[in-house]
């Protein structure tokens, strides 16, 4: 692994980036110390002796020769970043931002004595740096860290950082991982989404983390479970972050189940066009699924997520902690969509899966959330707009979507998504010589997960009307083959009416 600091000067680069090193046993380079040595001269005094474009150039060179090895910590220049060949470089490693507040750098570096860059008013020209550089820094940095406090904490909390799994582009996983959403925010104001059983408690927490540095954060709090998902309150939403001058660079944070990181994911895609957005799924659902892959959207009374656009959020933090707070039957509920992973994408976590007694915990549960993820992130990866294959994530969805909508969202997204997959299972044994509905239907009655819906399959069939994978072609319906594989399928209306009247009727 090779890790890079970037930064304004007097962010702590050297500092701490030669205590990380030490701590994950890497070697550290310092590109000013490598570019004194072959040189023969500090940085400061070859900045203006050499001008500041032959400078540059010796110091892209150096910036390859620092990252053409492996398992280092590099720290850079302040001004690294200006260079896009540079930039180039660092898009192939692990890059970090270090900040502080301008009196702490000013303070470190003694007043800007000895450093040209800052000449002849430091504190303007620190200003000056700061606003000309955050783009670039921005573009290279996955995240950021304050160095204010002891160098000993800051690398702690890096640390802890690098130890999370990255399942995907801007997703991580990990117990603590929630403890850095203020890492993802920026450096403006953030609209923090949640919803009233999380207000007082992991809600009200990550406020403070988003509030460090002088940075304002405000909580909006959006009904619980699907009635967030309506016009009235996205409406209401965008007028207040009109009303508080929110600009493009700052960040919307959803905190919750899948209805508010949809919502929030929604929000953010379209106040001004777009602004970051960070996730942070709170339920099992939200975690394994609903927080994943970049699509937002809103309810209307015809269906579900009918209005709504791909959009992919800065950094989603999936952290199984936060679970510790959510009631059983929603834990349950949420485990649905682990199995309907299983079952169409990944044989090796059914057969996890299927090994549970109990619903899982600890190394069960994480083994399961992280790969249900990743089975999604790679579907995902492969078809970002769902033009092909990701549709195959809908599997147990079409009739679990209309379960949902009939019961006027009373019954959980998880129970109505177990309904459709039972429901789709016991179709492809009839009709796709799919050999193990058994086992995914005892699966489910063993989590306690329903497998029939108590209600009308007509009432069904008018949601099944108006659903999003109904085109001008006919409807597509995603099948399990065999446990691991699915495939999407163009089928009548006969067959559809065949997957209504299933999802309402009792298992034999």
């Amino acid at each position: 692994m090779i890790v890079a600091l970037v930064g304004l000067p007097g962010a702590g680069k050297t500092r701490i980036g030669r205590e990380l090193a030490e701590r994950l046993g890497l070697q550290f380079l310092d590109t000013d110390q490598m570019l004194q040595e072959r040189l023969g001269a500090p940085a400061a005094e070859l900045y203006e002796r050499l001008g500041e474009a032959t400078f540059r150039d010796e110091e892209t060179k150096t910036l390859k020769e620092a990252l053409s090895g492996r398992d280092r910590v590099v720290s850079t220049g302040g001004g690294t970043v200006l260079r896009p060949d540079n930039r180039r470089l660092l898009r192939d490693v692990r890059v970090l931002g270090l900040t502080a507040r301008d009196p702490q750098l000013l303070s470190r570096l003694r007043g800007g004595r000895g450093r040209p860059v800052l000449a002849p008013n430091p504190a303007d020209r620190l200003q000056t740096l700061r606003h000309d550089r955050l783009p670039f820094y921005e573009e290279v940095a996955e995240a950021w860290f304050w160095t204010e406090s002891a160098p000993t904490r800051a690398v702690e909390r890096i640390v802890d950082f690098l130890a999370l799994q990255r399942l995907g582009s801007g997703v991580y996983f990990g117990r603590g991982a929630r403890r850095f959403v203020g890492s993802f925010s920026g450096f403006g104001a953030s609209l923090l989404l949640t919803q009233p059983p999380l207000a007082e408690g992991w809600a009200r927490s990550l406020l403070d983390n988003l509030r460090y540095g002088e940075r304002r954060a405000a909580m909006e709090v959006v009904p619980d479970g699907e009635a967030a998902k309506d016009f009235r309150v996205y409406e209401s939403l965008l007028r207040h972050m009109a009303e508080r001058g929110m600009t493009r660079d700052e960040t919307v944070v959803a905190v919750g189940g899948g209805a508010v990181t949809d919502l929030g994911g929604f929000l953010a895609a379209s106040y001004m066009r777009g602004v970051p957005l960070i996730l942070v799924p709170t339920t099992v659902v939200g975690q394994a699924d609903a927080a994943l892959g970049g699509k937002t959207g809103i309810n209307l009374p015809e269906g579900k997520n009918l209005v709504g656009a791909f959009y992919p959020a800065r950094a989603t933090l999936v952290d199984p902690d936060t679970l510790r707070t959510l009631p059983l039957n929603q834990f349950r509920d949420g485990l649905a969509e682990v199995v309907k992973c299983g079952v169409g994408l990944d044989a090796e976590l059914f057969a996890a899966c299927a090994a549970w007694r109990r619903p899982p915990a600890g190394a069960a549960l994480d083994f399961a959330l992280a790969r249900a993820a990743r089975a999604k992130l790679r579907v995902v990866a492969a078809d970002p707009r769902e033009s092909g294959e990701r549709a195959k994530l809908n599997l147990g969805h079409t009739a679990g979507h209309a379960v949902e909508a009939t019961s006027g969202y009373r019954l959980s997204h998880g129970r109505a998504v177990s309904v459709g997959l039972a429901a789709i299972a016991r179709l492809a044994e009839r009709r796709y010589a799919f050999a193990q509905a058994s086992d995914v239907l005892e699966l489910l009655r063993r989590l306690e997960l329903p497998t029939h819906y108590q209600g009308d399959p007509q009432d069904l069939w008018g949601y099944l009307l108006h659903d999003k994978k109904h085109g001008s072609q006919g409807y597509r319906l995603v099948v399990p083959r065999r446990i691991g594989q699915c495939e999407v399928v163009r089928v009548d209306e006969e067959e559809m009416r065949e997957l209504a009247a299933l999802a309402c009727t009792p298992v034999g």
